[in-house]
């Protein structure tokens, strides 16, 4: 790069008419590269931009808004019959269920995507300090061959292993644009990878009640369908069940509601196996965070130990790094098992219907099912 004494232009913008000099000087402005990053985003943030302009969710919204359209046209119309008044109604309440299920849906997709983009962003941290040991445990092998006090296998052996930590952290920066692109396109705006987050929130355990989580089930789309299906049947029966109907016509309409019973108890099943299979995988999430916990303690007092020694004199600055490192590797350890619990407990208010994260408030805000 050519250098420029202080105060001076070079020399082909000194001797450029003024008018040209201007316009390149604008050229050279306009063209470099942006420095600044936007601020780091935070989950908080990330659901409530996420439940107000997922395309999902939006498309969601526009189905439930067609459904109360027609029906308020239907109760509007004096000629309109009970049974088409009645799939009306249903169909209102079964798209408001639905909305209130994708909502949920869609917090746990952001959680997830916004889970794996921080656990990238953290990884590319980890295999950076890894990179920077295997770098100094080369230079310690190349100085251990001059002084005749190792080998050209080791030296080897160092080289191979510096450069397969070289790739793997060049695939983890890779990787991130991609998981940003994915977080992107779920809050519904455009997904140019560059967006970053900050750490999740600190870990709080949730009391939960399976109970009456159970005793909740009826708000599921699956199960409110399968209930509607059932007094539509049953409304089918009582107008059938006159003497100006004939009789294979109740026949069948008394058939359909066995049928229609039938699938509601087959429903009812399912959602109950689904809910609790979700609450023993938030049990299981639990126990892996108390365990990576009392890991992180072990690493962080370890280091302290090896601070002391490395004091003293009597481990190496090589040992000392590579147990920062293992630091460094349990924190990620740890914070991975976090977020495993938070996407658990998303996982769980999918299959009750109802939020079991804490992040209730940015719900209500969203308006609900409304």
């Amino acid at each position: 790069m050519m250098r420029v004494p202080r105060g001076r232009a070079p020399y082909v913008l000194r001797n450029t008419p003024y008018a040209i000099r201007s316009l390149i000087l604008c050229v050279l402005v306009l063209s470099a590269p942006a420095t600044a990053q936007a601020p780091a985003l935070t989950l908080p943030q990330a659901l409530e931009r996420a439940l107000a302009q997922n395309p999902e969710l939006a498309n969601q919204r526009a189905t439930l808004a067609n459904a109360r359209a027609d029906l308020a046209a239907k109760q509007a119309d004096p000629s309109t019959l009970v049974v088409p008044l009645t799939q009306a109604k249903n169909s209102a309440a079964l798209e408001e269920a639905r909305t209130a299920q994708k909502q949920l849906e869609v917090l746990q997709s952001v959680l997830s995507a916004y889970a794996a983009l921080y656990e990238a962003q953290e990884n590319v941290k980890v295999l950076e300090a890894q990179l920077a040991l295997d770098a100094r445990n080369l230079e310690v092998a190349k100085a251990k061959l001059e002084a005749k006090n190792g080998t050209a296998l080791e030296v080897a052996k160092a080289e191979n292993t510096l450069a397969a930590s070289r790739q793997s952290l060049a695939d983890a920066r890779a990787s991130l644009p991609i998981l940003a692109a994915r977080l992107e396109t779920l809050l519904g705006q455009p997904a140019g990878g560059a967006t970053r987050v900050t750490p999740p929130p600190a870990f709080q355990e949730v009391r939960l009640e399976p109970g009456a989580l159970e005793q909740g089930l009826a708000r599921l789309p699956s199960l409110l369908q399968a209930a509607q299906g059932v007094e539509l049947a049953e409304l089918n029966v009582r107008l059938a069940d006159n003497d100006y109907t004939p009789a294979a016509t109740l026949r069948d309409a008394r058939a359909s509601l066995e049928n229609a019973r039938r699938s509601l108890d087959n429903a009812r099943q399912n959602a109950l196996t689904t809910l609790r299979d979700a609450y023993r995988a938030v049990q299981n999430a639990l126990e892996r965070v108390r365990i990576a916990q009392k890991e992180l303690a072990n690493d962080e007092a370890a280091l302290k130990q090896d601070q002391a020694r490395f004091a003293s004199g009597t481990i190496s600055r090589v040992q000392l790094q590579g147990s920062d490192l293992a630091l460094t590797r349990s924190r990620l350890a740890y914070q991975q098992a976090v977020n495993g619990y938070f996407k658990a407990l998303a996982a769980l208010s999918v299959a009750a219907g109802v939020d079991v994260t804490g992040w209730g408030p940015a719900l209500a805000r969203a308006g609900g099912g409304s």
